[in-house]
């Protein structure tokens, strides 16, 4: 069946003009995006790279990169040639998105990474696994093509995660490029807390600065099971980044494996009675616990508080065209079908920041998740321990809301529980 699988999306990916066109976050959608996949002028030429940088012409690098495949892996169509690499393409931002903030996000780039708008220089980021992004409001030109230039770094060593990269190094970008508008006063993250036993759900919204006078947050769910809830901070909330309420729900209904309902929701922050930011999400109303097996002294782990006798594969999460990023959409979604239709209920994703749209699919169809942080071969340096630390509190932050995840397996088969 896999093989089938494979060979059907290699087959496809002659066609395809943007490799994974979807919104790579299901769970934190913006409507104002766009993607930056598919070819990029690419080189590992460091003087044509700097070249470029001075000038604002590209056409001199000397290889095009199927963006976001990791370069060395044959969706990527560049051979692994170097550990230091530059990137390049034009981007036009619509008029409509004047007066906005505009962002640029990268899903995930191997290791190190820098980047450049119409040659001037923007920031870094260090970390393998994770997003990240820069804000390119400043430096915008509206109405002409702007110069983008990212370079990654990735040399590896013992100072940093490196997971399952045997299989096959997943260097430079691995997950989905794109560029998303938001207003002045924006939302940073929105995490759900379901609690099932008081029919209620936690939402915890995070701002990007402390919210305007007369700021508003307001739920919308969009199919209809509640009424829409509005909340206004108040007190010493009035002063602070983050927002924390709680809305009861009426006939809640809980994410099962068989019946893995999704609670689809609209958040937006008002200030003024005016729209600042809105991003589409959702999350699953279930509880995670353990309980004896009744009749027994065995401990269970326990779905919405019954025993679930797990059974589950070790997902290495590898693609051998692709290496940790996926050829399609589909492709990732007939994973998790693969899975159920093995009489499977989960899977561990091994020592690897699964991508987000194969957690989504998770969650849309009924599959458990262990979720990994990337382990370090060796003893662990200050900065492996610094790395290790940033992944995992990214990844938390950005998986919280995924109902298939119930585990989080930070230290691959113990790897530094034994180091001080």
């Amino acid at each position: 069946c896999l093989l089938a699988l494979a060979a059907t999306v290699s087959l496809g990916r002659t066609v395809a003009k943007i490799p994974l066109p979807e919104h790579p976050r299901p769970d934190f959608e913006r409507s104002e995006w766009i993607n930056l996949n598919g070819p990029w002028a690419f080189t590992f030429n460091e003087a044509l790279a700097q070249k470029a940088l001075q000038t604002g012409q590209t056409g001199t690098f000397d290889h095009t990169i199927n963006v976001p495949f990791p370069w060395g892996s044959p969706l990527s169509g560049v051979a692994n040639l170097g550990d230091s690499a530059w990137y390049a393409r034009q981007v036009s931002i619509p008029e409509s998105w004047r007066g906005k903030r505009v962002f640029l996000v990268i899903g995930a780039a191997d290791w190190g990474t820098k980047v450049w708008l119409n040659g001037r220089y923007l920031g870094a980021h260090e970390g393998g696994y994770t997003p990240f992004e820069f804000e390119l409001t400043p430096n915008l030109q509206f109405g002409m093509p702007q110069n983008l230039v990212i370079g990654v770094e990735d040399k590896g060593g013992n100072d940093r995660l490196a997971g399952k990269q045997g299989y096959g190094n997943a260097r430079g970008i691995w997950q989905t490029v794109y560029l998303e508008a938001r207003g002045n006063d924006y939302i940073d993250y929105v995490h759900f807390t379901p609690d099932i036993d008081r029919s209620a759900v936690k939402v915890q919204v995070g701002l990007n600065g402390v919210p305007a006078k007369d700021a508003t947050i307001r739920i919308k769910f969009k199919n209809g099971e509640q009424t829409d809830f509005t909340y206004q901070p108040k007190g010493k909330a009035k002063k602070s980044t983050v927002q924390e309420f709680e809305i009861p729900l009426s006939d809640q209904r809980l994410w099962e494996l068989d019946d893995p309902y999704l609670y689809e929701t609209t958040v937006s922050l008002y200030a003024n009675g005016q729209p600042q930011d809105q991003v589409d999400s959702y999350f699953g109303q279930r509880k995670i616990s353990t309980t004896m097996l009744p009749g027994s002294d065995y401990p269970y782990v326990a779905l919405n508080n019954k025993p679930v006798y797990l059974q589950l594969c070790l997902d290495q999460s590898y693609h051998p065209e692709g290496y940790y990023t996926f050829p399609s959409d589909e492709f990732m979604r007939d994973e998790i079908l693969l899975s159920k239709r093995l009489g499977l209920n989960g899977n561990r994703i091994h020592i690897k920041v699964e991508v987000p749209r194969k957690l989504y699919w998770a969650d849309k169809l009924g599959l458990l998740i262990m979720a990994d942080t990337p382990n370090f071969w060796g003893e662990p340096t200050d900065s492996a321990k610094k790395d290790w630390e940033h992944c995992m509190r990214a990844q938390v932050k950005r998986d919280y809301n995924h109902p298939s995840i119930f585990s989080w397996v930070n230290f691959n088969e113990t790897w530094g529980l034994f180091t001080n």
